[in-house]
């Protein structure tokens, strides 16, 4: 057997399954993932486990086997750190603190309160508005915590992670829903994460569900900021952080005025990005496939993707350029069929709202 093959893996699966944990969103763990605050409970969320379940719980005794993993340490209060199986290595810190800490390590970010949440989104709204994203938030080495609440993708009813803590508590994480206490059944908590199914499960515990809710709704490009972190993060440590089309602008100054187009919204959407040497690069971030482009290209690929119609993808283009409207059509119709010979269709994202 391939003993470096075999710790390889392991060490890849725990790092997806704390992911998981962290995130809510489905990694390459099957079941459910629990992270236990103390030890004391840990034969009771054994006895609720299956096979394809994971569990992190404190205690370096707790050998990786794939199911069981230990961690020293605390990862409870901002400021926290603990080692994870021996080789991860993480700080906690609270989301009201990020913009003032420095990224020395991995390090998971929470939200922890109704203010904290409010931050969140706060800084999401300054970020569409100016293109200025919090730092520490572009780094490679940071986790957010329940991320998956903001992507704009349906999170379903499925248990992706359980947070127990001290007192015996079984959550959605840690600022998330009751799903039940030590004691209960697995069909239990199973039927108390299908009957709380929705993003603001993962925050019940600091914000009423119907108040995250609206905050949400009001955000349709909120999932689309959480890709452009993703997207971002490509360039950490690069000399300048690019600029993303949408936010802080465009382009195409037309494209700003929200009566008249509409952003793009959707997480799947293309980003354009101008890079600090002033180059213009499409990503496609399903695949992260790159197209370096032109100016007039760059332009006109803006427009087909803020506003999901090629129509009006001219005439906005049409207004920038000084040009005439059918060649600023022909224009967008040849820059949208380049890239559908190259698999991607620009206006296959439509649908986005002002």
């Amino acid at each position: 057997m391939d003993m470096t093959s075999s710790t390889t893996s392991t060490n890849h699966r725990t790092a997806a399954a704390f992911e998981q944990y962290v995130s809510a969103r489905r990694s390459i763990v099957e079941g459910t993932v629990f992270f236990l605050e103390a030890g004391a409970h840990l034969d009771e969320v054994r006895r609720i486990c299956t096979g394809s379940d994971i569990i992190f719980a404190p205690g370096a005794d707790i050998g990786s086997d794939g199911h069981e993993v230990g961690y020293t340490g605390s990862f409870q209060d901002a400021g926290d750190e603990m080692l994870l199986d021996g080789r991860h290595a993480f700080e906690l810190q609270d989301y009201l603190a990020a913009p003032f800490i420095s990224i020395v390590g991995l390090t998971v970010v929470q939200q922890n309160s109704a203010a904290g949440l409010d931050a969140f989104l706060q800084d999401a709204d300054t970020a569409r508005a100016s293109g200025v994203f919090v730092e520490q938030l572009l780094s490679g080495a940071v986790l957010l915590d329940s991320r998956a609440s903001f992507s704009g993708l349906d999170t379903g009813a499925e248990l992706v992670r359980v947070h127990v803590t001290a007192a015996g508590e079984y959550r959605d994480g840690p600022d998330g829903v009751l799903l039940g206490v030590i004691g209960d059944l697995r069909e239990e908590l199973d039927a108390a994460a299908a009957a709380s199914a929705g993003p603001g499960r993962a925050f019940e515990r600091i914000v009423a569900r119907s108040e995250f809710d609206d905050a949400v709704a009001s955000r349709p490009w909120l999932g689309r900021y959480i890709a452009a972190l993703d997207l971002l993060r490509q360039w950490d440590g690069a000399h300048a952080q690019p600029a993303i089309s949408g936010f802080g602008g465009h382009l195409v100054g037309a494209l700003d005025d929200r009566r008249r187009a509409a952003a793009a919204t959707s997480p799947e959407a293309p980003f354009l990005v101008t890079g600090f040497d002033g180059d213009f690069v499409l990503v496609e971030p399903r695949t992260r496939r790159r197209f370096r482009l032109g100016a007039d290209a760059a332009r006109g690929a803006e427009c087909l993707i803020a506003t999901g119609d090629e129509a009006l993808a001219a005439e906005m283009l049409a207004e920038d350029a000084g040009s005439s409207p059918a060649s600023a059509g022909a224009a967008v119709s040849e820059i949208r069929a380049r890239f559908a010979d190259a698999g991607v269709d620009l206006l296959s994202f439509s649908g986005a709202v002002a």
